[in-house]
């Protein structure tokens, strides 16, 4: 018997007059959050999951929903947190009793903190209503002005039967909803002062479409560098401000995720673009107290942090979701944190992808997904935070067409993970479909990890570091069954001398937070330790914030891979694998993008040579050069 008809016969034998909804037409596909809908449509799906739960413990999700897992448990709550459905066999009272078990148990204990429960109320209205904010609510900020929408209602406060009318007049088109943008279009606010008389580096606007064309088919970047001019006309050089350029569209609301965020800096960017009124939210792991009250002054700023259950893990990564007026959104993927000395001497890298047009109405969430599977990869990492306040975000993904992005998202989350989609080990598995690395060469193309802070390994380089992490970053396809020599590790991070050398001497060593203590117990490591060299790039002297890795030829001439990413060399951030039950155990938040070969320029390497138009242009020198007898590694000791 279908779920319609248990519904009819269920209202009839309580003798309570209720409309037999219509249902869903996306079925089990369907994606959204919005209690209306969820009110207005009938999903046979849900309703089996509630009809089969005895009160008691997880929810029953079929095998076959397990993808999806964590959408149907927000969908699942917001249900059970609005009395929308009485499960089969159970009265009016009974169903009211269990909500509030339920609540308290089942779904607060797989949703998150109370304090998420409370704040996942603002889903309630519709997307745009949570979001946008209509064109007269007009503050000052930063001189210019800020949309905003005091007035904007809650779930709770909404009347039934007004939100069901507008619900109805809405299912006509559903898709619609989040693209109607005449009531609460925010307008471009040009600015009353000039970049120039504030940030070092600005570079001429309107332009940077063109370049991002012209960095086709990597979209890799690397931040100007103040006191090296020679980077300020680098075709692959960028500023925050470029990220913002009008060329690239008009921007509607942004989502940045970053781990520490001075706001003056970062809404001083979005003022000299035009943008101080537009939807800012931010998701940060640094706490400062000028975040704390930052959405209170500036209403069209959403600032959130992210706490972290052990302090050894940090939300540290760097990503960018930049959504458009017309329903298109870019992703960046960065290792620069959003304040000023990361984006001035320090060498920075950045993933800028192609505009996402938005996909046709009436199609799936899954629909314009990529080769390398990146909106789901995306998804889930955003479904990670369990944040109603991501909601639209969500959505926006949902919505675009990902169809051409070549590059594989490798992102970390805190937690035990099964599966091989975190971590190291999704860089592992990845490596093992697709690195080209002759096997019979594969001793001699050596791992190159590049980082800004090397973590704790141990008495031996064995326990992790030429262990679980060399064995995953250096799997190959066809890789032979019988055990061979490894691949030689080459850790570029700068020496004392490096750092001397740098455009703000001992200063650059800020954003190196390697600690002489941690070394002292692992004096071992001066074995693997290259020399920061970026004479090629004209960033000799500008200290790596950057985080990268790739496999070199024997010659140097050729990479087989190259990941950027906001992970350091550390176990907090690739994890620790559990021997016992396979189980990666992950501390922090990260994010970064692979590069293949085969699916950026479909060949089975990257070429190195200059003098090769289609060449992948590392941030340093190759070969990279060993430290000297006597060099050692910068500890931010000495800045103390």
């Amino acid at each position: 018997m279908s779920n319609a008809y248990k519904r009819t016969e269920n209202m009839q034998d309580n003798n309570t007059p209720k409309r037999v909804r219509r249902e869903c037409s996306y079925g089990d596909k369907c994606y959204r959050l919005n209690p209306a809908h969820l009110r207005e449509y009938s999903h046979p799906h849900l309703e089996s999951i509630l009809d089969n739960h005895n009160g008691d413990g997880d929810y029953p999700i079929p095998k076959d929903l397990q993808p999806q897992r964590q959408l149907i448990m927000e969908q699942l709550q917001i249900i059970v947190d609005k009395q929308l459905y009485t499960p089969v066999g159970k009265t009016q009272s009974q169903e009211s009793e269990a909500n509030s078990t339920e609540k308290d148990s089942g779904i607060k204990r797989k949703m998150g903190s109370s304090k998420d429960l409370t704040q996942s109320s603002s889903s309630s209205s519709t997307i745009e209503d949570r979001l946008c904010v209509p064109q007269k609510q007009v503050d000052s900020i930063s001189d210019g002005h800020s949309c905003s929408n005091p007035e904007t209602k809650t779930r709770e406060t909404i009347d039934e039967e007004s939100l069901k009318g507008k619900q109805r007049e809405k299912s006509k088109s559903p898709d619609k909803q989040i693209q109607n943008k005449d009531t609460d279009y925010c307008p471009i606010i040009p600015p009353t002062r000039r970049a120039e008389q504030f940030l070092k580096v600005v570079l001429p606007s309107g332009r940077m479409a063109a370049k991002h064309a012209a960095s086709a088919p990597y979209h890799i970047f690397y931040t100007t560098i103040t006191d090296s001019r020679e980077t300020h006309a680098q075709p692959n050089s960028i500023t925050f401000l470029e990220i913002l350029d009008s060329s690239l569209g008009e921007l509607k609301c942004s989502l940045q995720i970053n781990f520490m965020v001075d706001p003056g800096w970062l809404l001083a960017q979005y003022y000299f673009a035009g943008y101080s009124g537009k939807k800012l939210t931010i998701l940060y792991g640094d706490e400062c107290a000028d975040m704390v009250n930052l959405s209170k002054k500036k209403p069209n700023v959403d600032a959130r942090y992210v706490s972290m259950a052990t302090p050894f893990g940090k939300h540290h990564t760097k990503m960018m979701l930049l959504c458009y007026e017309d329903g298109s959104l870019r992703v960046v993927i960065s290792t620069a944190n959003l304040y000023i000395d990361d984006w001035e001497n320090r060498t920075q890298g950045l993933w800028f992808s192609p505009r996402c047009a938005p996909l046709p109405e009436g199609s799936m969430p899954h629909d314009g997904e990529s080769p390398t599977m990146f909106k789901r990869s995306l998804l889930r990492y955003l479904h990670h935070y369990q944040m109603p306040h991501l909601a639209y975000y969500v959505d926006s993904v949902k919505r675009c067409d990902f169809a051409h992005i070549n590059v594989f998202l490798v992102a970390s989350a805190p937690g035990s993970h099964f599966d091989a989609q975190w971590g190291m080990t999704r860089v592992g598995s990845l490596l093992r479909q697709h690195c080209c690395v002759p096997p019979q060469e594969n001793s001699k193309w050596p791992l190159v990890a590049q980082a800004s802070s090397l973590g704790s390994y141990g008495k031996e380089p064995k326990l992790w570091l030429t262990g679980d992490f060399l064995h995953n970053f250096t799997k190959i396809k066809d890789q032979p069954q019988m055990l061979s020599t490894p691949a030689e590790l080459k850790l570029i991070y700068p020496s004392l001398e490096n750092v001397k050398m740098s455009h703000d001497d001992l200063l650059g060593g800020g954003c190196l937070p390697y600690s002489a203590e941690v070394h002292s117990r692992q004096t071992w490591l001066n074995d693997y330790l290259y020399q920061w060299r970026a004479a090629s790039t004209s960033r000799d002297r500008a200290m790596p914030h950057i985080k990268s890795y790739t496999r070199l030829s024997p010659d140097s001439a050729r990479a087989a891979f190259f990941l950027l990413t906001s992970a350091n060399v550390s176990k907090a951030a690739w994890g620790t694998q559990n021997k016992g039950n396979g189980a990666l155990r992950l501390m922090s938040y990260e994010a970064g993008v692979l590069l293949l070969p085969r699916f950026i320029i479909n060949e089975d390497y990257f070429p190195l040579d200059p003098k090769n138009p289609n060449r992948l242009v590392l941030p340093y020198d190759v070969p990279p050069t060993k430290y000297t007898a006597g060099m050692s590694p910068w500890v931010s000791d000495y800045l103390m």
